[in-house]
């Protein structure tokens, strides 16, 4: 057991019943009023049986679903929990990736030694705390290689709480559960697993179904020419994984790195410039450290600290990252133009983030200008003379309201 894979199925739906109770057992859309002009984001089983599916017009869900939940998407909470279910599982791994919202790889190798158990009773526990930090329902799978701890999270609603005898059929799962894949044994667990867990377009999936592949042992008995012929580099993929050939590993986040000064006023102060000169000298300091030698910076966070206990805050999202503390200060000033104290200021503070690496500009081909302009048209025309007809063209909107794409654009002979 090296890694493991936790799944939250249908995320926006399950926080959605986690925090309204009452919305158990009834059909869900999220995205939106049905007046609105939206799509649907997420919905529930129930109303997927109704025949609503994600990017399905919210009015025509409404009359595929007539007494559905509509519920608007907030993805600022949606963002959150799913830090928050991230940053709960790396307390518990060393190497997280979080895939999506309520889905996450993470590395559990010689964690369950290291707690003096067994693989059965450390995922069980595993999934027990994460489930009541949460309150979510939530899928385990682990195995030795990724993609099997990831078909086993997948699947688990069909595939039970504990991994099946080779060769034998999956029994059905309560609501939430885990599966350990033993090593050795990942071509016979994934026999049973449907086709939707390999991850490929999909389409892919479709066709699969329509080719009578339904399952992933299926898919592995196939030859790989003709999977091939097929899907191209899909099916080379999805016939070395059903075969259990995989090689792919978890790609940990990067933590931000964010710089923070800070420093006390020598006396209260009111006016801005006392202000902007101490702000220089922290941003000068800042861009000293080590972390952000030879770096730049997208975000600078600005704050005062008041004599009467409040602070004043400002962010400041550069058009393009620079390392250069004059032209910080220079935007940051635009902020504070308008800037009105209720009291005094005492200390001022800077936190930069958005690290990343030089910003380079690219020049232009050729200064633009009439009379490039002029030599760039005589050559286009020298170019349709040769050749007997136009060979350059330009695009040009035609009906960009029409539902075809061939009608909203047309190309048109450059210089007509």
């Amino acid at each position: 057991m090296d890694v493991a894979c936790l799944q939250v199925p249908n995320f926006l739906i399950a926080l959605a019943r986690r925090d309204h109770p009452e919305l158990a057992r009834r059909p869900v859309v999220v995205g939106g009023a049905p007046e609105e002009h939206a799509q649907v984001t997420a919905c529930s089983a129930e109303a997927a049986a109704a025949g609503v599916t994600i990017g399905t017009t919210l009015r025509r869900a409404l009359a595929l679903s007539p007494n559905a939940v509509f519920l608007p998407l907030q993805e600022a909470f949606a963002h959150t929990e799913a830090a928050r279910l991230t940053d709960l599982i790396e307390t518990r791994s060393p190497l997280v990736e979080a895939v999506a919202p309520g889905h996450i790889h993470f590395e559990v190798r010689g964690l369950a030694r290291l707690a003096k158990m067994s693989g059965e009773q450390y995922l069980a526990e595993l999934l027990e705390s994460v489930s009541a930090e949460t309150g979510l329902g939530a899928w385990l799978g682990a195995a030795s290689s990724l993609f099997p701890a990831h078909a086993a999270a997948s699947a688990l609603p069909v595939m039970g709480t504990a991994a099946p005898a080779p060769g034998s059929p999956p029994p059905k799962s309560p609501k939430t559960g885990w599966v350990l894949v033993p090593a050795g044994q990942e071509r016979d667990f994934l026999t049973h697993v449907p086709v939707e867990v390999l991850p490929v377009d999909p389409v892919m999936h479709v066709r699969l179904r329509l080719f009578g592949l339904e399952r992933v042992g299926q898919v592995a008995d196939i030859p790989l020419s003709a999977l091939q012929a097929q899907f191209g580099p899909d099916g080379r993929r999805a016939w070395d994984l059903a075969n259990g050939r995989d090689h792919s590993r978890i790609v940990a986040r990067r933590e931000e790195v964010r710089i923070t000064e800070e420093m006390d006023l020598p006396a209260p102060a009111a006016s801005i410039e006392p202000l902007l000169a101490g702000t220089e000298a922290l941003l000068n300091r800042a861009l000293a450290h080590p972390a952000v030698r030879g770096q730049t910076v997208r975000r600078l966070d600005w704050w005062l600290g008041l004599e009467s206990g409040e602070q004043v805050a400002r962010r400041v999202v550069f058009r393009e990252p620079t390392s250069d503390a004059r032209h910080m200060l220079f935007v940051l000033r635009s902020k504070l133009d308008r800037l009105a104290l209720d009291a005094a200021a005492a200390s001022v503070g800077v936190t930069l983030s958005g690290i990343c690496s030089e910003y380079a500009h690219q020049a232009n081909l050729w200064q633009i200008g009439p009379r490039r302009q002029r030599e760039l048209g005589q050559a286009i025309e020298q170019l349709s003379a040769r050749t007997g007809g136009p060979q350059v063209y330009r695009i040009v909107e035609v009906q960009p309201w029409s539902r075809i794409p061939e009608r909203q654009l047309a190309l048109v002979a450059f210089g007509s």
